[in-house]
């Protein structure tokens, strides 16, 4: 049986890390091969992706492809600025790249999808803390 809501209807939470407001799609929806959520920038300006990496040797190690499904954002990679109105795919599948998006309109809306290839998929710790900062049960993996 398939599931199907608006994104209106995955209910947000503010994070520490983001400006935005996350839509925990993966969450909501019990996803467990891959990460899928989506940031809502309230105002142009806001973080919708903080700047991070995955190079940790401690952490995951996650490809990451954003989509910008409404508005438009700027991001950063690698001190590369890329202007990505609605529409754009953003790649990051190099872990040691740095990255970041800031909102350039008000109701900018980033979908972010990753996953560590050729690993059995686990939530990521970024997520698993912004979920329970937030007060979010957490649907297993």
């Amino acid at each position: 049986m398939a599931e199907h809501e608006l994104l209106a209807d995955v209910p947000p939470v503010r994070v520490p890390h983001s400006d935005a407001l996350l839509h925990p799609i993966r969450n909501h929806f019990g996803v467990r091969s891959f990460g899928i959520n989506a940031y809502v920038a309230r105002h142009a300006g806001d973080r919708i992706v903080g700047e991070h990496d995955h190079a940790d040797p401690d952490d995951e190690k996650h490809e990451e492809l954003y989509f910008v499904h409404t508005g438009s954002a700027r991001f950063v990679v690698d001190g590369e600025v890329i202007d990505a109105p609605a529409g754009t795919w953003v790649s990051v599948a190099d872990v040691r790249s740095r990255r970041s998006a800031t909102a350039l309109e008000a109701g900018t809306t980033v979908i972010v999808i990753g996953a560590e290839p050729g690993a059995a998929y686990e939530i990521s710790g970024a997520e698993r803390d912004e979920l329970a900062e937030a007060g979010v049960a957490i649907r297993p993996s």
